[in-house]
């Protein structure tokens, strides 16, 4: 089976299909000593999936093959196609420090390819074909051969997965699913109800979402699944979404809905840390980006009561807040220069910002288990300060950090409880899991101006 690269470009041709763009120089297949045969198993297609097998005569010759609907394919220049691809190669190359050959027997075929399984971007009762022809790295596409297979219409699948919510509090809630014995695979995709409406209700039919969109931006699973899910919002719905594949091809598409609890209300905590935190700081910490040697981070922190543009009362949850400039590397943006820019949600994702807890005992500590976001404006999303291992890549979404005052009340070091493990600033990437923007290699240290 071909690689990543060649099944999202012909994912990107499927999407493609409703394209109207006409373009001219439709090639004509000519007579060939060797043929590529293509075959349709007309028994197991369905409206989202074709499962073909593909013959050549030479075994030893590469090939390209894809699938476009009818009306796209019988205005498509496949030279046009050929020499994208074909760019996309070299540049793939380039990228990886590969050879042009070495990427060839990556992403084109060679000899037969029986039961070849294609189901993303297909839409019920439409023509479609699958072509193919013979790659030649100097010349366009001389012939092609072809087969065309119509989807019949949607068949809803009787099987399902049933989804459960438990530990639901605040900020995070675990979602368990379970399929039934003929579920195939099934993806899942958790997100705010309202995100998963809008959504849906951009796709352009009903069934948008099981074609294809559902592989878009979903994880693939098989089997019962329990999955974490953290850094929530407070009093907020959300959606569990999953479109399964059972058996025979056919899919269904699933939902439950669950909103997260109300934070309560902290018993009020007299202490004078309340007063006496607050103020500038500067800041160092020895980092790594997980590619390069560590360094030595220096940035500035305000430690505030709070701020004039987010409506917070820090002081009635036990807390102050410190609004940090150039940790990791990250600039300081407020609500109102996020406005500014234009960027969606500012009250939510501005920072980067730490929230200290102040407990009786002038106890101070932060949240490691990802309940208030540091930064939420960069393209990975919501970033937490948790605990991770730079050596091991690690991280542990469990502990609460440790900020100690020492005595003169001139320095905070903030660490972290968890051996060899430091305060890191981390996102989850869906899909791979929880993963650092930048390692702490050392503690976290705060010398009052």
């Amino acid at each position: 089976m071909k690689k990543a690269l060649f099944l999202l470009l012909s994912i990107a041709a499927f999407v493609a299909c409703n394209n109207d763009e006409v373009v001219p120089d439709e090639p004509k297949p000519a007579p060939s000593s060797n043929k590529i045969t293509i075959e349709v198993d007309e028994e197991r297609l369905t409206a989202y999936q074709v499962i073909y097998s593909i013959y050549p005569d030479d075994k030893d010759a590469y090939f390209y093959c894809d699938v476009m609907s009818k009306a796209r394919f019988e205005t498509a220049d496949l030279d046009q196609v050929k020499a994208e691809f074909d760019e996309a190669l070299r540049n793939y190359a380039q990228m990886t420090e590969a050879s042009y050959e070495e990427v060839c027997e990556q992403m084109l075929f060679k000899g037969d390819e029986v039961d070849f399984l294609s189901n993303a971007g297909y839409r019920e009762n439409t023509e479609f074909v699958i072509y193919a022809f013979y790659w030649d790295e100097e010349e366009g596409v001389e012939e092609y051969f072809a087969t065309e297979f119509r989807t019949p219409a949607h068949v809803d699948s009787t099987e399902n997965v049933a989804i459960e919510f438990s530990g639901v509090d605040p900020y995070e809630m675990t979602v368990k699913c379970t399929p039934t014995a003929d579920v195939e695979e099934y993806y899942y995709y958790f997100a705010e109800t309202s995100k998963v409406e809008a959504m849906l209700a951009q796709l352009e039919d009903k069934n948008a979402y099981m074609s294809y969109q559902a592989m878009n931006v979903s994880l693939k699973y098989s089997g019962e699944q329990t999955l974490s899910q953290k850094g929530l919002k407070p009093e907020t719905s959300y959606t569990a979404l999953v479109m399964l594949i059972d058996k025979s091809g056919n899919r269904a598409q699933v939902s439950a809905v669950q909103a997260t609890e109300a934070v309560q209300q902290n018993v009020r905590v007299e202490s004078e840390l309340f007063e006496s935190l607050l103020g500038e700081w500067t800041g160092v910490q020895t980092v790594s980006d997980g590619y390069s040697e560590p360094f030595d981070n220096e940035f500035t922190v305000n430690i505030v009561a709070g701020v004039d543009d987010y409506d917070y009362d820090y002081r009635a949850n036990n807390q102050v807040v410190a609004l940090v400039d150039g940790w990791c590397n990250v600039a300081y943006y407020s609500v109102t220069d996020l406005v500014e820019y234009e960027i969606e949600d500012p009250e939510l994702k501005w920072g980067p910002k730490w929230v200290l807890d102040i407990a009786e005992g002038d106890v101070i500590t932060m949240d490691g288990y990802a309940r208030h976001s540091v930064v939420g404006w960069m393209f990975f999303g919501d970033c937490f300060m948790l605990s991770a291992n730079p050596t091991d890549q690690s991280v542990t979404v469990d502990t609460t950090m440790g900020v100690k005052l020492s005595e003169d009340g001139n320095t905070l070091t903030i660490s972290s409880p968890v051996a060899n493990c430091y305060p890191s600033l981390v996102y989850n990437f869906e899909g791979f899991g929880w993963m650092a923007y930048y390692y702490g290699a050392s503690d976290i240290v705060l010398t009052r101006k």
